[in-house]
């Protein structure tokens, strides 16, 4: 894979510097331009291509959230880096949205933040290649095992997943990212409702519109964020969080 164009969006020098930095011990990063408000990074965005931005929240003109909002269906992958967790939860409500940073930023957060990216713009090349192999949903064999294992068609290839290996869905359109142990990721042609339907209800709980996950390899609730096996963290969102404190985390945990 070429190396992931990164663009810095922050108001603080310190940050840029201290980024910039972690950016330059990582091989297959590059910075490509360095922005200090959202009317600058939009201006910026209009003659580069990128593929990410580490980007700030809280910023004069623009708050990273308007930013997003007015690149519309343009957006590049996003890591948000914030002070504020309660405002980086919003970030979730985005497709793009990778992880988020909480400064002070460890190098070794960020590090699995930048590898988290790099993962998600490797599998959506991948996609990308293969789309037109992806043209129709694959039945799933259910006389074979109706309950325990997930069909998945992958560059003409159906794997069969077990259910147990499963740590969430998320949505992404007209397809799901199913999240697998051992850093898995493939993509499934189907949407967050229809995949409710047919999961095990005592076995996957939805926690967030994007979200739905195996309560099986949940670690623990920490505040609105809820950890799962692999350091994986996803947001509950509010609709559904007395939801899964009474349920998942009462009978799980």
């Amino acid at each position: 894979m070429k190396k992931i164009r990164l663009l810095i969006v922050d108001d603080e020098l310190l940050a840029h510097k201290l980024l910039q930095g972690y950016c330059q011990q990582i091989d297959y990063v590059e910075v490509v331009g360095n922005c200090y408000d959202g009317i600058s990074t939009l201006n910026f965005l209009s003659e580069h291509a990128v593929d990410a931005m580490l980007l700030d929240i809280q910023m004069p003109n623009l708050t990273g959230f308007e930013l997003l909002e007015s690149l519309k269906n343009q957006i590049p992958k996003v890591i948000f880096t914030t002070a504020y967790t309660e405002h980086a939860l919003k970030g979730f409500d985005y497709d793009q949205v990778i992880d988020y940073l909480n400064k002070p930023i460890r190098f070794a957060r960020f590090v699995k933040a930048i590898e988290r990216l790099r993962k998600q713009l490797t599998l959506e090349q991948k996609f990308n290649v293969n789309l037109p192999q992806e043209t129709s949903p694959v039945a799933t064999p259910k006389e074979q095992a109706p309950d325990e294992y997930l069909y998945i068609k992958d560059n003409k290839v159906i794997y069969k997943v077990s259910l147990a290996n499963i740590l969430y869905f998320q949505s992404w359109g007209n397809y799901l990212k199913v999240f697998m142990t051992n850093n898995e990721v493939k993509v499934y042609r189907k949407t967050l409702k229809e995949i409710i339907a047919e999961m095990p209800p005592q076995q996957f709980q939805r926690i967030h519109k994007s979200y739905l996950v195996n309560t099986n390899k949940i670690k623990a609730l920490q505040g609105n964020m809820l950890l799962l096996e692999e350091d994986h963290e996803l947001p509950i969102g509010r609709a559904y969080q007395l939801q899964v404190r009474t349920r998942i985390m009462g009978n799980q945990l």
